[in-house]
């Protein structure tokens, strides 16, 4: 049972690893925007904020290194219920 549960969580881990980094670029660049009205500065044409590449960075790492660790700390903690569940029953 722990072999599938290390293969399940190491594909977890992979992959929201990639959706946090995503979700947290996007999310970097909506707080850039936000800053950008609080200073009042006027992005170039085309670009969503001014310096939109620094708040994309620093939310995907932070995107990148919270999704994983918060899925995989759910999942951990289902499986500790579900194995007292099964260790009750027998």
């Amino acid at each position: 049972m722990a072999e599938d549960r290390v293969g399940r969580n190491i594909g977890v881990g992979c992959f929201t690893f990639f959706i946090g980094a995503v979700s947290g670029s996007m999310t970097g660049v909506g707080i850039g925007k936000l800053m950008g009205f609080f200073n009042r500065c006027t992005p170039e044409p085309g670009l969503p904020a001014c310096e939109w590449w620094v708040y994309a960075g620093y939310g995907a790492a932070i995107g990148a290194v919270t999704l994983p660790i918060v899925a995989l700390w759910r999942l951990r903690l289902a499986d500790r219920a579900a194995d007292a569940a099964s260790n009750d029953r027998g």
